[in-house]
């Protein structure tokens, strides 16, 4: 335990990078918004960052408003203050995750990008944000399946998308999110809790960090079928498949859908 908590009091100095959260800036209730698509919430995090669990918690408030399946959170946990697996320390960084906090200049944590648009943001500016983007239309529908086998640990992955008007180029994106990971975490005042429940952890890139490059077309759905070999150590009663649809203008869709279950998500 002493060598754990020396390791990751050793990214303490690093706290300048830690994006603080003001005592008076609190979760400000908006009115409700007309759901016209679902939104992603990449919020990129670390278990150095002390101000990141109450930034966690400002996440599971807004989903408590919108539904955990309309507005889909992913914590990326990535950059300085965040951990990788070692003997010692179960770690949640990724190389992916770096790879994304690297492209977005994320330029400390708790940071959130909602729907690839307005840039990495800080967490007075979230709810604002989530709740424009839920009144923006979409042209893009979205359809999700996943078929899990025990004994392969195979997934089948199932994408359906299809566009309502003219034709749209973009990138698929398939990530594994698992929740209740069980982790260390730094809390303010430097207090470590060796066993914190993290939830929404972006384990890896199913298809590539970018994805899978489509045109959707209005004459026709488009159906992608996706066979992945859940990485050991994955809970498949607590992994999620999050497949979404993006271009230069942001995301247009975004769905998610445990692995264990083969019901068929209603298309958004």
């Amino acid at each position: 335990m002493k060598s754990l908590y020396i390791l990751l009091l050793a990214g303490i100095s690093l706290l300048t990078s830690c994006d603080p959260i003001d005592a008076d800036k609190r979760l400000v209730e908006v009115p409700s918004a007309t759901i016209q698509r679902n939104v992603l919430i990449e919020d990129f995090t670390g278990q150095r960052c002390i101000f990141c669990p109450e930034a966690a918690q400002t996440i599971a408030k807004l989903q408590a408003t919108y539904g955990a399946d309309k507005l889909i959170a992913v914590a990326i946990h990535a950059g300085q203050l965040a951990i990788k697996t070692s003997p010692s320390v179960v770690g949640l960084r990724t190389d992916a995750g770096d790879a994304y906090y690297k492209h977005w200049a994320i330029p400390n944590v708790p940071k959130a990008i909602i729907n690839r648009r307005g840039g990495a943001l800080s967490k007075d500016a979230w709810a604002g944000q989530i709740y424009d983007e839920f009144n923006k239309p979409t042209n893009v529908k979205m359809g999700l399946k996943c078929q899990y086998d025990a004994a392969s640990r195979h997934v089948e992955i199932e994408t359906d998308l299809r566009t309502l008007t003219t034709a749209v180029k973009g990138q698929l994106q398939l990530w594994l999110v698992e929740d209740d990971v069980v982790a260390p975490q730094f809390f303010p005042k430097n207090k470590l809790e060796t066993k914190h429940t993290h939830q929404h952890v972006f384990r890896a890139a199913v298809n590539g960090e970018w994805g899978t490059e489509l045109t959707l077309s209005p004459k026709r759905a488009h159906k992608e079928e996706t066979t992945y070999t859940l990485p050991d150590g994955i809970l498949p009663d607590k992994a999620w498949i999050v497949a979404f649809f993006y271009n230069d203008n942001g995301v247009q869709q975004v769905v998610r859908k445990k692995i264990s279950n083969s019901q068929t998500n209603d298309k958004k």
